[in-house]
């Protein structure tokens, strides 16, 4: 799978593991993807730039980690960091890695 041919597959309404819990996708635009956080109506958005660089890390390192999201985007991590195990989740969800704690490693 490549980085194109994920965010093609992407539609609204997909559900997802993340590390304790499951998020929905709600809505996708130009600049990203709009996900559920828990049962409350809550919601967050990862950006298309984020997963372009998480595509990259994993096809130059073999996984992404906690670290690598929080040093690569710094106020993301802070204001969002639940979008590490966003991309991580919908890259499990579409088999490209396995999660295994604090990491996503290609399959």
């Amino acid at each position: 799978m490549n980085y194109e041919s994920f965010i093609s597959t992407i539609s609204e309404g997909i559900e997802f593991p993340k590390a304790k819990v499951k998020s929905k996708v709600l809505k996708i635009d130009e600049g990203g993807i709009r996900y559920s956080i828990g049962s409350k109506g809550n919601h967050k958005k990862v950006t298309f730039m984020e997963f372009q660089a998480a595509f990259k890390e994993i096809e130059e390192n073999g996984c992404i980690t906690r670290n690598w999201y929080n040093t690569t985007f710094p106020i993301k991590a802070k204001t969002s960091s639940c979008n590490f195990t966003t991309i991580g989740g919908l890259l499990q969800y579409f088999s490209y890695v396995t999660y295994s704690t604090g990491a996503y490693s290609k399959k």
